[in-house]
C-alpha cells in the first residue's frame, strides 16, 4: 500500500510538472512567436514592489531593444563604447548571471533621439542565435549557437537614413530573413541559419527607412509568406522560400516604425511621423497581385508602438499617452481613453491584460475587454523603449540600462 502510494505521488507530481511545461512558453523574436505580442502564461500580478524581482541587473551601455528567451538562455544587445562596439549578451534567465557576450566593432552614426546603437532585437530557435548592427557604410548580420560561437557574419553594405539604424531580423525554419528598408537601394534577404549563404534577395522599391520587423504565415493555398512593411511597399508579402512578391498594397504615405501584425483575418500595418500614427491599413489573407485595403483608419491610431489582437479585439496605445480598443472586422473604436505618459514601447497581451511600459519606465497594466479599466502602475525609474517579454514563467522588464525579472505568483 505504501508503494503504491509513493508511486501514485510521483505521477501525480510528473503529471503537474509536465503540464506546468506545456503551459510555459519561450519569447524567440522582437513582440514574442511571429511577432504577434500574445502570450498564452498565466499568474503574473498587476502591481508589485521591488521584492517581488528574482533579479534586477545593470545593463552594459546603452540599447533600447527587447530581449529573446529560449528556455534557460536571454539574449540582448547594446550599444557600448559610444556605440564603437555592438554587443550580444547571453544572460542565464533563471539567475540573470552572464553566460557569454560577443562584441562587433562598427562605426558612429547619427542617431533619432529615440534611437540607440542597439534598438534592434536579437531572434533565437533553442540552438542558434541571430543578431544585426549597422553604421552608414555597413549592416552586419551575424549568427553564433547558443554557446556563443561565431558560425558566420554576412555584410549586406550600407545604411542610409536620418534616424539611424534598428533592425530586428526573423528566424523561420532554415532561413534567416533581414528586412532592410531604407533611404536607399533597398532589399528583404534570407540566409541560410547554418551556413550564411544567401538563399534569395529581393529588391524594394525604396524612399523613407522603414523598422517595422516581418513575420511568416501559411496562406490556405499552403504556400507559406512572409509580410512585410515599408512605406513604398505599402504591406507586402512574398513566398518565403524563393523572395517572389505575391502581393502588395498601395505606398504608405508616412514612415514605417510599428510591425505588422494579424488578426483572424485580416493583416493590418500603420504609418506615421511627427509622433503620430497617421495611416491604418487593414487588408484580407491570402491576396494576390495589387491589393486594395478593406479599410483604413487615419485618426487615433499608433506611431512607433505595435498594436495588438486578440478574440475579436485590437488594442492600441499610442504614442502620445491614448489607449484604444477597436473591433477588428470593422475597424469601429469600442473605447478610447488618455492614460498619459509618452510610448515608444509596443503592448503585449497576457490573461487578459495588456502590459506596456512608458518612455519614463512605468509600467501600466490594463484589462482587456469591451470596457476600459487601468489596473496597476509599476514605476521602473529609467527611460525605456522596450517591450515587455514574457518566457518559461517570468516576466522581463527592460529600460535603457537595465532588466528586471518578475516570476509570475
Amino acid at each position: 500500500m505504501l508503494r503504491f502510494s509513493v508511486l501514485a505521488v510521483c505521477s501525480l507530481i510528473l503529471a503537474l510538472t509536465s503540464l506546468s511545461s506545456a503551459s510555459a512558453e519561450n519569447w524567440p523574436r522582437f513582440r514574442g512567436n511571429n511577432g504577434q505580442g500574445i502570450s498564452q502564461e498565466t499568474g503574473f500580478p498587476v502591481t508589485w514592489t521591488e521584492n517581488d524581482y528574482a533579479w534586477v541587473i545593470d545593463l552594459p551601455g546603452l540599447s533600447h531593444s527587447s530581449p529573446v528567451v529560449w528556455e534557460d538562455s536571454l539574449y540582448v544587445t547594446t550599444g557600448v563604447n559610444d556605440g564603437s562596439v555592438r554587443r550580444l549578451l547571453c544572460l542565464d534567465a533563471v539567475t540573470g548571471k552572464e553566460k557569454w557576450q560577443q562584441d562587433l566593432t562598427l562605426n558612429d552614426v547619427h542617431l533619432h533621439n529615440k534611437n540607440s546603437f542597439a534598438s534592434g532585437s536579437p531572434a533565437t530557435n533553442g540552438s542558434h542565435v541571430v543578431a544585426a548592427f549597422a553604421d552608414e557604410g555597413q549592416f552586419i548580420i551575424a549568427c553564433w549557437t547558443k554557446d556563443g560561437q561565431e558560425l558566420w557574419r554576412n555584410d549586406l553594405g550600407e545604411f542610409i537614413s536620418e534616424h539611424g539604424p534598428s533592425c530586428s531580423p526573423i528566424i523561420h525554419k532554415n532561413l534567416v530573413i533581414v528586412p532592410k528598408d531604407m533611404k536607399g537601394p533597398s532589399s528583404v534577404t534570407a540566409y541560410d541559419l547554418t551556413t550564411g549563404k544567401q538563399v534569395w534577395q529581393a529588391e524594394r522599391e525604396f524612399n523613407r527607412t522603414s523598422y517595422a520587423t516581418p513575420f511568416v504565415r501559411t496562406r490556405k493555398d499552403g504556400v507559406e509568406e512572409v509580410i512585410c512593411v515599408s512605406g513604398m511597399m505599402g504591406i507586402s508579402a512574398m513566398n518565403v522560400n524563393t523572395g517572389e512578391l505575391l502581393w502588395r498594397t498601395e505606398r504608405f504615405p508616412e514612415r514605417t516604425v510599428g510591425s505588422p501584425f494579424l488578426t483572424d483575418n485580416l493583416v493590418i500595418s500603420v504609418s506615421g511621423g511627427g509622433g503620430k500614427g497617421k495611416n491604418l491599413y487593414a487588408v484580407e489573407l491570402d491576396q494576390t497581385g495589387q491589393v486594395t485595403p478593406k479599410f483604413t483608419l487615419t485618426r487615433t491610431i499608433p506611431y512607433v508602438p505595435t498594436p495588438v489582437y486578440k478574440d475579436g479585439l485590437i488594442y492600441m496605445i499610442l504614442d502620445v499617452g491614448v489607449a484604444s480598443c477597436l473591433d477588428a472586422t470593422t475597424g469601429e473604436e469600442i473605447w478610447t481613453e488618455r492614460i498619459g505618459g509618452n510610448f515608444s514601447g509596443s503592448p503585449i497581451w497576457l490573461e487578459n491584460k495588456l502590459y506596456v511600459i512608458d518612455e519614463a519606465g512605468t509600467v501600466v497594466v490594463l484589462a482587456a475587454g469591451r470596457e476600459f479599466q487601468e489596473l496597476g502602475r509599476v514605476p521602473l525609474n529609467d527611460l525605456s523603449y522596450a517591450t515587455p517579454v514574457v518566457a518559461n514563467g517570468r516576466m522581463y522588464l527592460k529600460t535603457a540600462t537595465k532588466l528586471y525579472c518578475l516570476p509570475k505568483k
